[in-house]
């Protein structure tokens, strides 16, 4: 008796550490981790690894185990990084596998003892993790979520696989059709993972191609703002004659006041409203015109202060990438404010790009914000594509700093720039 409690408790404290394993390789493929210490993932871990044991041995496969089970998966998962519909649909898929595998084990070795299925089961979870972790998803992959409806339609079906093994648990049902039905479901949910492995790479090639898309109507744009320049300037030169003659008289009539005022008109004729910045660089130029433009036309305030090369180190898609992401979110939160300001800031000091923004916000903890966190949650329509520039950002050796404080974000960037 003695020799046999033993035995139980050893395969159940082996299969619990496997168990627990296999979770966090699960969570570590499809969630970021963050910036937690590795004492804190240990205490998380072994809490969940504690919890699902002493519920095993004290409930064995029943409903109050699944369900601590469920809290624990769950529990863990908020632990990492990412939008909480992700969170959802992991803990409910790997929920789903767990499940499965112990029903489909239960099923069809019901002449095996407790610890026996449990081994077993535990092996066939093996095979289960190994065929997911093989999906080739990139680091940056983990960072990405789908929008919620995708997420939700995702999550469902595990909900509903949990829902038909519960059913065979405790229901009488035939046996090899229970375990067929086991087998095929569990096959279907391996299934989901590769299937949002392919809506992931189409989110993201949808999301490059929309990038592409207003780097074309920036360009567009520019084209635009060329054309009125160059019909400003054969203006003035088709009335040129006219206008040194008219310079000349008040030159001679030493009428220096009303020589400054003619000068400034001709200049003033010469300003185009929609050219807001010239650097030279056409990529440059015309995503900053672009946006400062939309910007002007929806906000009270807009203030610019751009000093760049026309030559960067700097590929015009990450360019889109960063200025775009910052601008589109800076106007979406500015526009929902009283104030709606935004200033504005780019210029380049000793092979470093500096970047600097200011605008009013609403609905922000004041504080130094968490880029995650505001893409998560996407306050006042500040989070679009933040993680996004932050990588960007990685690429290029900077640093970003996201602050907000009396309802103003203040963003600063600082791209380190191998050569000019």
């Amino acid at each position: 008796m003695h020799y046999k409690i033993v035995y139980e408790l050893t395969v159940v404290l082996i299969v619990g550490i496997l168990h627990t394993a296999l979770l966090k390789k699960v969570l570590d493929t499809f969630l970021p981790a963050g910036d937690k210490d590795r004492l804190m993932w240990k205490i998380v871990f072994a809490g969940y690894y504690l919890l699902t044991t002493a519920a095993y041995s004290v409930f064995h496969v029943s409903f109050p185990y699944e369900i601590c089970n469920l809290a624990g998966i769950i529990g863990v998962a908020c632990f990492y990084c990412g939008a909480w519909e992700k969170k959802i649909w992991i803990s409910m898929v790997w929920f789903c596998l767990d499940t499965g595998s112990g029903t489909a084990v239960s099923l069809a070795c019901s002449e095996m003892v407790g610890m026996q299925q449990a081994a077993v089961s535990a092996l066939l979870l093996l095979i289960c993790v190994v065929v997911v972790c093989h999906i080739p998803d990139s680091r940056e992959g983990r960072e990405k979520v789908l929008d919620k409806k995708q997420m939700c339609l995702l999550s469902a079906i595990p909900i509903l696989s949990v829902t038909v093994f519960w059913g065979f648990m405790y229901e009488n049902i035939g046996r090899l059709t229970a375990v067929f039905v086991c087998v095929v479901v569990l096959a279907l949910n391996l299934c989901v993972f590769y299937l949002y492995h392919i809506l992931l790479k189409n989110y993201v090639k949808l999301r490059e191609q929309d990038i592409y898309k207003q780097q074309t109507i920036a360009y567009q744009n520019q084209f635009e703002i060329m054309k009125e320049s160059q019909s400003r300037i054969r203006a003035l030169k088709h009335d040129m004659k006219n206008h040194v003659l008219a310079l000349k008289g008040l030159a001679k009539g030493s009428k220096l006041e009303k020589l400054m005022e003619y000068l400034d008109s001709m200049q003033e004729f010469m300003k185009n409203p929609s050219e807001h910045i010239y650097t030279g660089n056409e990529a440059l130029d015309s995503l900053l015109n672009y946006k400062l433009q939309r910007a002007k036309e929806v906000l009270k305030k807009v203030e610019t202060d751009i000093v760049l090369p026309e030559k960067m180190n700097l590929h015009s898609f990450d360019f889109n990438v960063i200025v775009g992401n910052l601008l589109d979110n800076a106007i979406a939160a500015s526009v929902q404010t009283d104030g709606q300001l935004l200033k504005f800031s780019m210029r380049m000091e000793n092979g470093v790009l500096l970047l600097h923004m200011i605008n009013s916000c609403m609905g922000i903890p004041e504080g130094v914000c968490e880029i995650r966190r505001l893409s998560e949650k996407s306050y006042a329509g500040h989070g679009i594509g933040l993680t996004n520039v932050q990588r960007i950002v990685e690429k290029y050796h900077g640093d970003m700093e996201m602050y907000c404080k009396d309802n103003y974000m203040e963003t600063e960037i600082m791209l380190y720039m191998k050569k000019l």
